[in-house]
Parts: structure tokens; C-alpha cells; sequence
């Protein structure tokens, strides 16, 4: 019934549009550059969203469909305003209605001092917030929310209040002109944030309700048999994840340009010039946040002798849990060396890096032989120029997952004990014949997993003061480094295993752990020590298409679905089930490639080659959130093995009398918030996925819509690839390395 009323308004206010656009770029060239063709196309995108929503079949679904009714409330509210605010209608809508018009009817009500003081009270972003915060929880309890399906006059006063407040609200986030600022432009990411914490709220409430909400739904699904608590759940995951993403990709945008100029991603900054005379230039150094300046922790930190103390103890443990899991029994749940270093250590690692920077890296215990050796013997090989780049880590990563998922390395404790050894025999080799840290810069899969991960975190190793940097003449940063980092051009996490030999060797004391914004190193464009430009390392696209798809690979060969449609194969097929296993995730991490390919294929501007790589960069995030709720999902869930398996040591060493029963190592049930907190940890890796893409594109986009048309497709692939990410949480999980194993 809404359509034709819809329609109707959708043509007037477009052609109203189109002859005040018109209007205003004949009248100089401001105005035309001011309202570019992206303009119109952004108001007739939000019109476009204001017709599926409530002029299409989705508008006769929600009746039936509490996902289609949550699909309109995400148009209405999330999709719809901001395009419409892009447009920066003001203007044109002004300029399309005839003179007279505007000038005594519009003009007059305009001007109205009581007109003017309302409009300053609903424009303001704190009443924007409420009511935004309202219309979303409000609409959604159960008594309002079946009082609108149930009365159609209610319904439109619903998607009109919606609508409304999403208009109020997005207005100081996209500033259409004419708008003024009315706060500090960084308020907007608490402001964002804090919506989303309605939002989010509204969707967990729908996914955790443990039955339907809504009788309504539950009524009309019997009757046309369909599951009301599944299509709920599927409503939760619209709201919660794409909302989210909504919220939360501004709010990443908006700190990115606050903290970093957008020359500095390689887009041409605009010349800035002010009337008072500049008295300084001089860059403060960054002490507030360094990690080295905390007392007793830098001075550890900052000392080679403690940090090589802390890779021997390392090591010291790691032999001994080695030497478990050869003399131990060999049930993975009961022995250290099946359950520590798959379920705990990996869990642990990914919190650590995200919080601290690639801590794992610095404290590896696999580099303390060759740190204690190398006193004796010094290496004199370079390494070999054909291998220098990251294609043979990519081929043992790859090798890596295959064998775990095919071989389950896992459940058995000799074999993490032989690829502890193998990994240990084979770093301290390579790291005696040729000179460097060439083992973690070309070779080891963990090492370049562990710095993708860290190129998400919050810290990172830099020079403090650049000035300091410019007067030194003996440059013993880059002497110290084995990855031949020179501090002053170094940017980021990625090739760098934070292992603070360059904080000893600086004269200066001007080398940091210090915050910066998570992922924005990614979108740089400028060259970098070690690295050249990102964007023609092809080598690096492909890790970091690895680290990601192999991320959700990981992850999806331990679902019940997955391991019963392998299994069903490899019967079917009459190969066992080990090549079948190893062959999903070589299907797998070559789609993902494939994928980034046809995306990059998608896109124009610049090679086809960095146009893959900048893609694959922008993946970084989301694949890191999937490692972060996988290994979180175990810590959580199998940390009473570590009890078990250490008390049945103490038991063997005759330390204690009782021997633990097996059924303490069994795993625990995942608490209310896991989920959550996974769906959490995916839709902040979206959103700054798709934040650092926006960056990486504009850097070959000259206008803002040629960057919005370039950024669509490789966003809609990283959407893709998020679903599947999000699918996983919500499947059942095999219970690896417990007593409780299984799908």
C-alpha cells in the first residue's frame, strides 16, 4: 500500500534535486566542483534504498520475515541517510523549487527565530544520539514492535521515526554543506561507537533470547513452515554484524584522518597557509605511551641481556614440554606437549600481539641457540638473492596447514615435539650459515603469521623523534637490525619481529614501543625500510591472502558441516580421508586468491598487480579477527587441560598422590558472551578492512567517486568473505585437543 505513495515521492524529490544541481553548477565553478555528478548519484542511491526498502518485496516479507523487517530498519536508518547526506540536498533542494516559491514561503519559515531554535536543538549531535538510541531500542520491544505489525498506521509511524532519526543522526557525521561543525570532529567516533552499542545490544537480545521474540513470527511460521528461531538468529546477524560495520568504518575513517594527514597516504595534501608566525617545527617525542618508559619494564625490555634471558627460559620450557611428549603418554589431552602449544600458547600469542605489539616474535625461543652461538661463530653468507622475497614462507605456511588439518599434528604429541624440533634444527642452521635474521625474515611461517597479526595491533617499534634521527651520523639502528630495518624509514609491524636490538644499539634513546591506529600502516603508500612500497610487493598480497583465507580454512575444517560433507566425499570418492582434508584447504586458500584476483580484476587504476596487492593488504583485519576468535574460542573453552596435563606430571614425578582423571581435561561449556565477543572481534576486522581498502584506493583515485565506484566491488568480496568468517561462529565446533573431542 506504501509503493505507489513512495514512487510518487521519489520522482518529485529527484527531479526537485536534479534542477537545483543543474541550477548550482551553472552558476560558477565552485558550485560545480562543489556538486559533482557524485552528488546526484548519492541522492538517487538513498532514494534507491528508500524504494527496496519499503517499495519492494522486502516491505511485504517483513510481515513474515523478522530478518526482512531487520533488512528495512538497516535501509531506513543506516543505509538511506547517509547517502542521502552526501548529496548535500540543502542546496539543491532550494534551488529546484521556482524563485517565488522560496522566497516567500521557504525564505520566511527559515528565518523564523522559533523555526531556527528548534532546529538548533534536533541538529545537535547529543539529541541526534538519543533519539537515534531510542528509535532503535524502543521499536524493538516486543509490545511496540507487534503493535506496528499489527497496525499499519503504527508500522508507518515506525519507518518514519526510523528514518527520521537516522537523518538527524548521520548529519554531523557526513557534514553535508552547508552544515556546521558543532564539536570536535574526533567526538564523532565515541558518538558512532555508542550507537552501535545500542544497536549491538538490540541484536544480541534477538540472538540470545534462547526463544522467538516476536509470537507473531512464530505463528505465521508454522503455518508456511518456517524455523521463527532460525530466521531470529539470522535477524541478530544482520543487525549485529553489517550494523556494526556501519558504525564502526566511520569511526575508523574519522581517527584515520585525525591522526595521520592524507598526504600521507599518498594522495597529494592540499597546502595549508596561516597568518601567525610559526615558532617551532621541532616533532615532540612520544615518551607518554612508549612502553620503555615505564619503570622496571622498559629497563627490561631495553636490556639484550634480560630479553635473551626471557628466549632461554622460553626455550627451557619448551624442551622440557618436548621432552613430555616423548616419554608421556600419548593422548594429546593429558600430555603438555598436546595441549600447551595448540590451545593455551596460541591463544595467549594472538591476545598478546593485538595488545603489545609482536611479542611473540621477540621472546621466540627458537633464536636463543642461535643468539648464544653466534658469540663464536659469525655467519658471512648473504642469502641467496633469488629467495629473498616471501614466496618461500607463503609455500611453508601453505605446506603448514595442509599437514595440520590432513594429519591432525594436533592430537599427537610426538609430532608437535618434531616440529618443534624441526623448526628449532632448522632456524639455528640457517641462522649460522648466513648472516642476519634471515630465518625469520625469509623462512619461518610462524614469524611472518605473527607479523601479519601484528600489523593489526596497537603498538608498534619506531623512531621517536625524527630530528634525532637526521643529526645521527653512525646510524647503529640499521647495524643492529637483522632485517636491515633503518629506524627513520621503518613504518609499521609487517617485517619487523620486535626484537629490540635496535633499542640497545641506539645511542640516543630514540627508539619506542608506542600506540598508533591499528591497520593504518596498511593503506601507506610510501616507500618503507625494507619492504620498498607495499604496493609492489606482490609477495606480500599473496601472505597476506593466505594469512586470511587460511584463517577461515583453519577455522571451517573444525565444523560439523565441513568434517561431515569431507567425509561423505572421501567416501564417496574412495580416498582417504587425510587427502581429502589436505585438498579443502588447498581448494580453499586457492579460491581466496582467486577471489582477490577477480576483484583486483574489477577495479581499475593502476597495474593489475598492485591493485591485487593493495586488496590482499586490506584483508589483513578481517583475517586477523578470524585468528583471534578461532584461538580465543580454544583458550576459552580448553584451558582445564592445562590443569590436567600438569597435574598428571606432578603425579608421574610423584610430587602429588592422586592421578587426575582424564575427565578434567575435558573442555568447558563456551559462556554466554563467547559469541558475542566473536561476532564483536569480525565486525571490528570488517570495518577496518574495509576502512584501510577506501584508504589503499583513494591512493590511485583522484575524485572521491571514482574511489566510492573503485572500493565497491573488493568491498562486497571482503563482505563475502566475512560471511563465511561469521557463518563458522555460529556452527558446532570440534572440541581438538580435549577429552571432549568432537564435532
Amino acid at each position: 500500500m506504501n509503493a505507489p505513495w513512495v514512487l510518487a515521492a521519489c520522482i518529485v524529490s529527484c527531479a526537485i534535486y536534479a534542477r537545483g544541481w543543474h541550477a548550482l553548477r551553472m552558476k560558477s565553478d565552485v558550485s560545480r566542483a562543489r556538486f559533482g555528478v557524485w552528488r546526484l548519484c548519492a541522492f538517487l542511491a538513498g532514494w534507491s534504498a528508500l524504494l527496496v526498502a519499503l517499495a519492494s518485496p522486502i516491505d511485504a516479507a517483513a510481515e513474515r520475515m523478522l530478518s526482512a523487517h531487520m533488512v528495512q530498519h538497516l535501509v531506513l536508518a543506516m543505509i538511506a541517510p547517509p547517502l542521502m547526506w552526501l548529496a548535500s540536498p540543502a542546496m539543491p533542494m532550494l534551488f529546484g523549487t521556482p524563485r517565488a516559491f522560496r522566497r516567500s514561503i521557504v525564505g520566511p519559515i527559515l528565518a523564523a527565530p522559533s523555526v531556527r531554535a528548534v532546529l538548533r536543538v534536533v541538529t545537535h549531535p547529543i539529541t541526534a544520539l538519543v533519539l537515534m538510541s531510542c528509535a532503535t531500542l524502543a521499536w524493538h520491544v516486543p509490545a511496540a514492535y507487534i503493535a506496528a505489525l499489527q497496525d499499519p498506521t503504527m508500522h508507518r509511524l515506525e519507518h518514519f521515526t526510523m528514518f527520521a532519526a537516522g537523518l538527524l543522526f548521520w548529519m554531523p557525521v557526513i557534514e553535508p554543506f552547508p552544515y556546521r561543525r558543532r564539536v570536535v570532529r574526533l567526538l564523532m567516533v565515541p558518538y558512532l561507537v555508542v550507537a552501535d552499542l545500542a544497536n549491538t545490544l538490540v541484536a544480541a537480545y534477538l540472538a540470545f533470547a534462547g526463544g522467538v521474540v516476536y509470537p507473531w513470527y512464530e505463528s505465521i511460521s508454522t503455518a508456511r513452515g518456517l524455523d521463527a528461531l532460525q530466521d531470529q538468529h539470522l535477524a541478530a546477524g544482520i543487525m549485529w554484524i553489517p550494523g556494526s560495520a556501519v558504525y564502526l568504518v566511520p569511526a575508523v575513517v574519522i581517527t584515520a584522518s585525525h591522526f595521520l594527514p592524507r598526504g600521507s597516504f599518498g594522495v597529494r595534501a592540499k597546502p595549508r597557509t596561516i597568518s601567525l608566525t610559526v615558532l617551532s617545527t621541532k616533532t615532540p617525542r612520544e615518551t607518554q605511551s612508549d612502553l620503555l618508559r615505564i619503570p622496571l619494564l622498559g629497563t627490561l625490555l631495553r636490556s639484550s641481556r634480560a630479553r635473551l634471558a626471557l628466549r632461554l627460559l622460553l626455550l627451557a620450557v619448551a624442551l622440557l614440554i618436548a621432552l613430555d611428549g616423548v616419554i608421556g603418554p600419548q593422548d594429546a589431552p593429558m600430555n603438555l606437549a598436546g595441549t600447551l602449544p595448540w590451545t593455551h600458547w596460541r591463544g595467549v600469542a594472538v591476545i598478546a600481539i593485538l595488545a603489545l605489539g609482536n611479542v611473540a616474535c621477540m621472546a621466540c625461543p627458537l633464536i636463543a641457540p642461535r643468539s648464544v652461538l653466534r658469540r663464536w661463530i659469525r655467519p658471512t653468507r648473504a642469502w641467496p638473492a633469488a629467495l629473498r622475497s616471501k614466496y618461500l614462507a607463503v609455500s611453508l605456511i601453505v605446506l603448514w596447514l595442509v599437514l595440520y588439518e590432513a594429519f591432525d599434528l594436533w592430537a599427537s604429541p610426538l609430532a608437535a615435539v618434531a616440529v618443534l624440533g624441526a623448526f628449532l634444527l632448522t632456524a639455528t642452521a640457517i641462522d649460522l650459515l648466513f648472516e642476519g635474521a634471515s630465518f625469520c625474515r625469509y623462512v619461518c611461517p610462524i614469524g611472518q603469521y605473527q607479523m601479519m597479526l601484528s600489523t593489526v595491533s596497537v603498538r608498534e617499534v619506531r623512531a621517536l623523534d625524527p630530528e634525532v634521527c637526521a643529526r645521527c651520523e653512525t646510524h647503529d639502528c640499521l647495524k643492529a637490525c637483522g632485517l636491515g630495518l633503518f629506524m627513520p624509514k621503518k613504518q609499521g609491524n609487517l617485517d619487523c619481529t620486535s626484537c629490540l636490538d635496535c633499542v640497545s644499539a641506539c645511542p640516543h634513546g630514540n627508539i619506542g614501543i608506542v600506540t598508533v591506529v591499528p591497520a593504518l600502516d596498511l593503506a601507506r603508500a610510501q616507500w618503507r625500510s625494507g619492504l620498498g612500497t607495499l604496493a609492489a610487493r606482490t609477495d606480500v598480497g599473496v601472505l597476506a591472502v593466505v594469512f586470511t583465507a587460511g584463517a577461515i580454512a583453519n577455522a571451517a575444517g573444525m565444523t560439523a558441516p565441513i568434517v561431515a560433507i569431507l567425509d561423505e566425499r572421501s567416501a564417496q570418492l574412495a580416498v582417504a580421508s587425510w587427502c581429502m582434508q589436505g585438498a579443502f584447504v588447498v581448494v580453499a586458500l586457492s579460491g581466496g586468491i582467486a577471489l582477490i584476483a577477480l576483484a583486483a580484476l574489477a577495479t581499475r587504476g593502476a597495474q593489475f598487480a598492485q591493485r591485487f596487492t593493495r586488496i590482499a593488504l586490506a584483508t589483513i583485519p578481517l583475517g586477523a579477527s578470524v585468528w583471534l576468535y578461532h584461538f580465543g574460542f580454544h583458550l576459552v573453552t580448553g584451558w582445564p587441560t592445562a590443569e590436567a596435563s600438569s597435574r598428571r606430571v606432578l603425579h608421574d614425578l610423584a610430587l602429588i598422590a592422586d592421578e587426575p582423571d582424564r575427565i578434567m581435561s575435558c573442555c568447558v561449556a563456551a559462556p554466554e558472551w563467547l559469541v558475542p565477543a566473536q561476532l564483536l572481534a569480525l565486525s571490528c576486522g570488517l570495518s577496518a578492512s574495509l576502512a584501510v581498502l577506501w584508504w589503499s584506493i583513494a591512493r590511485i583515485s583522484a575524485l572521491n567517486a571514482s574511489v566510492t565506484l573503485r572500493w565497491i566491488t573488493p568491498a562486497l568480496v571482503l563482505i563475502a568473505l566475512w560471511a563465511a568468517a561469521a557463518w563458522i561462529v555460529f556452527q558446532p565446533m570440534e572440541m581438538r585437543g580435549t577429552a571432549g573431542f568432537g564435532p
